[in-house]
């Protein structure tokens, strides 16, 4: 059934009423997509987590040589932040 249908839809003579053109695109979508794709849930990450990454990235771009003192100021300023809560 699938085949006959697609073949119809995608023939530019294909003459087809409305309704049924809707019902073909209907069967075909849920014979390819079945009942959808979920949404991936992506957990999202808290604030402390995040700064305290940043510092953590912070701290391997001055260990290797990257404006050592701006980024240890950086990192430090973040750690801070999280530590005196």
């Amino acid at each position: 059934m699938f085949t006959t249908d697609a073949i119809t839809l995608a023939s530019p003579s294909g003459k087809m009423s409305r309704r049924s053109l809707r019902t073909a695109q209907e069967r075909i979508r849920q014979e390819l997509f079945g009942a959808g794709l979920e949404r991936p849930q992506a957990g999202q990450s808290t604030d402390r987590e995040r700064d305290l990454a940043t510092a953590a990235e912070y701290r391997a771009l001055a260990d290797r040589g990257m404006s050592p003192r701006k980024y240890r100021k950086l990192a430090d300023h973040l750690e801070a932040q999280w530590t005196t809560r």
